[in-house]
């Protein structure tokens, strides 16, 4: 719902990030490895109590991650590179919830419904690019992506807004994950919705 907004704000200065480590002959899959290795690196601290320095790696994981694909489009994207980045991603989602699970037993319930509703928007996410690749002429889709992103009321920048909260305000993280998946699971219904319409139309 707000992935527009935030990618043109801050498509400058990704792209200013970019150019300087292209000058330095740096890879995007280098780049997409290195935000998956710092974004275990947070689940490792959040699981052993250290949550605002998890935090502070979970946010250097969002920032490397946004500037992958944007070296990928200022050279040449490809399918593998967006393999990896789509890997690394739903992988670091999974292992945020699991890593307060670790540091507060007390959020299992919460978390692991959060989990459960992240099953939904993967899913429903995967599905509605393969469905809109299969549809790509007839919807007339142009995109310098790898695959098509799907809207919805959670895309990555209200994940990672959620994800903060939870870290910042870790006493009430079970509340905001409540909230979290559930609006998730709304996301998944309307990508449904979506898809059923395309299908339709085009057949």
């Amino acid at each position: 719902m707000l992935d527009n907004r935030a990618n043109q704000f801050l498509k400058p200065i990704l792209e200013r990030i970019s150019l300087f480590l292209l000058k330095f002959n740096f890879l995007p899959n280098q780049l997409t490895f290195l935000g998956f290795i710092v974004g275990c690196l947070s689940f490792v601290f959040l699981a052993t109590g250290m949550v605002y320095v998890a935090f502070i790696f979970f946010i250097i994981n969002r920032i490397i991650d946004g500037t992958d694909g944007t070296m990928a489009r200022l050279t040449k994207p490809t399918d593998l590179g967006g393999y990896y980045d789509i890997i690394s991603d739903f992988f670091i989602y999974a292992l945020i919830p699991f890593g307060f699970i670790l540091f507060d037993e007390k959020n299992y319930l919460s978390m692991s419904f959060l989990l459960l509703s992240f099953m939904g928007t993967c899913a429903t996410f995967l599905t509605t690019a393969w469905i809109f690749e299969k549809k790509k002429k007839e919807l007339k889709i142009t995109s310098k992506k790898s695959f098509h992103y799907s809207n919805g009321l959670i895309e990555g920048t209200e994940t990672i807004i959620f994800f903060s909260l939870m870290f910042l305000f870790n006493q009430i993280a079970s509340l905001v994950a409540w909230i979290f998946a559930i609006l998730c699971i709304f996301t998944s219904v309307m990508r449904v919705i979506n898809v059923r319409k395309v299908l339709i139309s085009t057949n």
